[in-house]
């Protein structure tokens, strides 16, 4: 019985421990993407991090900055449609 409250004591202990990494993980995550989106240089990001190189963050980063992309091209088809649209009318 004792054997059985320690191994629940231990697994219970492994599960807080990891959901401690996953909330720092997300933490650390959510700080860096949002200092990317306020246009903070990827090397100050990069530092406050801790990474070993700013080639490190930026394959953190990669995917937000495709999404930036994203946006400034629905941005520009959007003035050209408004444009040609104007020259139309």
């Amino acid at each position: 019985k004792c054997l059985i409250i320690n191994v629940l004591r231990l697994i219970i202990v492994i599960l807080f421990f990891i959901a401690f990494l996953n909330i720092t993980y997300t933490a650390r995550h959510t700080w860096a993407t949002t200092a990317y989106y306020c246009e903070i240089h990827p090397g100050i990001i990069s530092e406050a991090m801790g990474h070993s190189s700013i080639t490190v963050t930026e394959t953190y980063l990669k995917p937000f900055r495709n999404k930036k992309i994203d946006e400034a091209n629905k941005q520009i088809v959007n003035y050209v449609k408004s444009f040609v649209i104007g020259l139309v009318c």
